[in-house]
């Protein structure tokens, strides 16, 4: 009998861009983040070598997490995390980055 094991779901930083107008490293929150700040993140899905994806597919975040005001964030997930997986990420970035904003 072969079981089949399904590999697990290793999580990366989404690398940003350059701006040129701006002079900075920028990541495109499609206007769903209108704060900057350290806490601000997208993780996407890393791929090994072996695996086939897209590079539109690797290119797809699963969560973003960002700041819209004074102590107001906003969160976006996405299959396969569940709600509670992505708050239980979220929130752990409240301890790992400096509070200097």
């Amino acid at each position: 009998m072969s079981h089949w094991v399904e590999e697990p779901l290793i999580l990366k930083n989404k690398s940003p861009r350059w701006h040129e107008q701006l002079q900075c490293w920028c990541l495109n929150f499609r206007g769903r983040v209108t704060v900057a700040s350290v806490k601000n993140f997208q993780l996407v899905a890393s791929v090994k070598p072996h695996q086939s994806l897209s590079s539109i597919e690797q290119e797809k975040v699963i969560l973003q997490f960002g700041k819209i005001g004074k102590d107001i964030f906003t969160m976006d997930y996405r299959y396969p995390l569940s709600a509670f997986q992505a708050f239980a990420i979220c929130l752990s970035s409240f301890d790992t980055k400096p509070a200097c904003e």
